[in-house]
């Protein structure tokens, strides 16, 4: 009986995305079928429905998402229900914080379509699927990027806004816009004459003009146009660099006057790290528990460095050392990396994270269809039995209508899902391919350094004398150590210098994972 009312008063939101431009993916109406059906067999009154249509998960900037988040702390609800993991956020890093931020108001997100559990297996699983949606979401950005690079090689203009002074004409080629151009023009001539940015923004607001956008102009929008080489007639994309490709609107020597005038104007504060610290979230003080957190700090030669440092260490309330990021990511990958090339290794991480997929029947959706065209069916019935009693009219006779027509797409709609039944189901052979990739591709780009932390690694404790490594795998095997222990030795090359302490920059920072207290297993063997 306490089971049945504590079933009972599970309360849920659903969160549903639609991005316009993959047209294969799920649509709003199908994500909230599955997942208020997946409510009802399991008992859970849904008391609100967020949707972002048209939005990627790549990015945070979701309207109905940011509002749910604001909600979490007022309105009572236990579960955010979403119909994939990948529909919640696309982007682990932004997934880990807002999980950690709902789970602080003890709300829990949960998958309609895969069937993850809440203990070490589902973990891994949930981990895993994570991984291999930005590990092919990648894939996708590469392509599309190689196929940019190529316009970019021919000068065209490989996306994005145009920077303000010039158009496109019609072979994707920039041209002079006479009537911007001047406005960058008075741009740059108001900042020869030494005036300050806030001067020359009320001025070109004053006269109504917009930038690219069509906005009024903004401090970072005028920084933009004050930085941009390309007015020199300097075709740039990403590492791309072609003098005299595009028409002139400023010339080299103004270009480097304003330059000059805009370093001496500069003041000495606190650098902006955009800097990608792989272990954001996972990493952990041996000393007080304390999270670290990604720092920069600059030499007195002026040499950029990054470091992970204890968030107590950093209000000098913990005496540990600052750990080089660059070491530390590197060491976690060579040992990850070296325990996924034992293929028993990576057969029994597969094996875990099958488990929860083993007994798992006909799809959720096929299931959700079924279940529309049983109520459909019974709604017909009952209409064709009331024509059979006498009452006839319009209305019954639409009602009908609209009944077999809605049952006829939703058989035509099971036919389709049978057809592609099982693209959603992991094998071992997938994950066996996933971690070979991944492994491979950790030579070429620094981005699958981050997909294989996040898919295997749960969190690093960094103590005094040795770094512990706990994994999102179970401790099944003598081959599947868990977790890990990293000699000393390999601590003290990672170490900052004495006295040296980085100035701090942007701590892009959550917790991940309470810091659990478990025991060591012996030292890692290199070999």
């Amino acid at each position: 009986m306490p089971k049945t009312e504590e079933k009972q008063a599970v309360k849920a939101v659903i969160y549903a995305r639609y991005s316009s431009d993959r047209q294969r993916e799920e649509s709003i109406e199908g994500q909230l079928r599955v997942c208020e059906d997946y409510a009802r067999r399991n008992n859970i009154t849904i008391v609100h429905t967020y949707a972002d249509r048209a939005m990627t998960g790549r990015s945070d900037q979701r309207p109905e998402f940011q509002m749910m988040i604001r909600d979490a702390a007022t309105m009572s609800f236990n579960i955010v229900l979403v119909y994939k993991l990948n529909r919640f956020a696309r982007n682990r890093y932004d997934s880990a914080r807002y999980k950690h931020k709902l789970k602080q108001y003890g709300i829990r997100v949960v998958s309609a379509m895969e069937n993850i559990a809440d203990d070490p297996s589902g973990i891994l699983l949930e981990s895993l699927i994570e991984g291999m949606a930005e590990y092919y979401s990648a894939e996708l950005a590469e392509n599309v990027t190689r196929g940019m690079t190529e316009n970019a090689l021919e000068g065209k203009w490989a996306g994005g806004i145009v920077p303000l002074g010039y158009k496109l004409d019609e072979k994707h080629h920039l041209v002079i816009d006479e009537p911007k151009a001047a406005i960058v023009r008075q741009i740059y001539q108001l900042a020869l004459e030494g005036h300050n940015q806030k001067y020359i923004i009320d001025e070109l607001n004053k006269h109504h003009y917009t930038n690219s956008a069509g906005r009024p102009f903004s401090y970072n929008t005028l920084r933009v146009i004050l930085k941009n080489e390309r007015y020199t007639g300097t075709f740039i994309w990403r590492d791309i660099r072609k003098e005299n490709a595009i028409p002139v609107i400023i010339d080299k020597m103004t270009f480097e006057a304003v330059q000059k005038h805009m370093q001496f104007r500069k003041k000495n504060h606190i650098r902006s790290c955009s800097k990608d610290f792989h272990l954001t979230g996972k990493l952990f003080c041996g000393r007080c528990s304390s999270k670290m957190v990604g720092v920069s700090g600059t030499s007195k030669q002026g040499v950029l460095y990054y470091y992970y440092a204890c968030t107590s260490h950093l209000k000098k309330k913990c005496p540990s050392k600052n750990i080089r990021q660059d070491a530390l990511e590197n060491l976690i990958c060579k040992i990850t990396t070296q325990i996924l090339s034992k293929p028993e290794a990576i057969k029994a991480i597969a094996k875990q994270a099958m488990k929860m997929q083993k007994d798992k029947k006909e799809s959720l959706e096929i299931q959700s269809l079924q279940n529309q065209i049983a109520d459909i069916n019974k709604k017909l019935k009952n209409c064709i039995q009331a024509v059979e009693n006498g009452l006839i009219s319009e209305t019954m006779t639409n009602h009908i209508k609209n009944y077999e027509n809605r049952l006829q797409g939703l058989k035509d709609e099971v036919s389709r899902q049978k057809l592609l039944e099982g693209s959603i189901h992991l094998t071992e052979q997938h994950i066996e391919f996933f971690f070979y990739s991944i492994s491979q591709k950790l030579k070429t780009a620094d981005k699958y350094k981050s997909i294989l932390l996040s898919s295997l690694v749960r969190c690093v404790i960094v103590h005094e004398n040795y770094i512990e490594i706990q994994f999102n795998y179970k401790n099944e095997l003598p081959i599947l150590q868990n977790p890990v222990k990293v000699e000393s030795s390999y601590l003290n090359q990672m170490v900052t210098g004495m006295g040296f302490e980085p100035i701090l920059s942007a701590l892009r920072t959550q917790r991940l994972n309470r810091l659990t207290n478990r025991p060591c297993v012996p030292y890692y063997n290199r070999h």
